[in-house]
């Protein structure tokens, strides 16, 4: 499962659409954290290709990942920099789900990567 995961984040810092095939299913389900849905493998490569297109994942990292048979929870640090260089970036967690060896369901959630603390003195 890690390696499954890794090799899609060196896809997407590689800009390497083509690596795809070999790791979403046909139809495969990607949910991003702004609740843009894509349905299948050539919606999520259109996506891909205007994500790479318009800038760059200058960092993808996996902190923790959890895995329960074809199920996993990711923990991951995102930053990308788009071409008029606003940087975003996010810690996040991805809830996947896999059917033979490849990505069935990546559904995103993320926070800021800023904390703030109220209630500390």
């Amino acid at each position: 499962m890690r390696e499954l995961v890794q090799r899609y984040l060196n896809a997407a810092k590689g800009k390497d659409i083509q690596a795809l095939d070999g790791i979403f299913t046909q139809d495969a389900v990607y949910i991003e954290t702004n609740g843009a849905t894509y349905t299948n493998l050539a919606q999520i490569k259109q996506w891909f290709e205007k994500l790479t297109r318009d800038g760059s994942v200058t960092a993808w990292d996996i902190r923790k990942i959890v895995c329960d048979g074809e199920n996993a929870a990711v923990q991951w640090y995102y930053e990308y920099r788009s071409n008029t260089g606003e940087c975003v970036s996010r810690d996040g967690v991805a809830l996947i789900e896999i059917s033979d060896c490849k990505i069935k369901r990546w559904n995103e959630f993320s926070q800021t990567v800023n904390k703030t603390y109220p209630y500390q003195v």
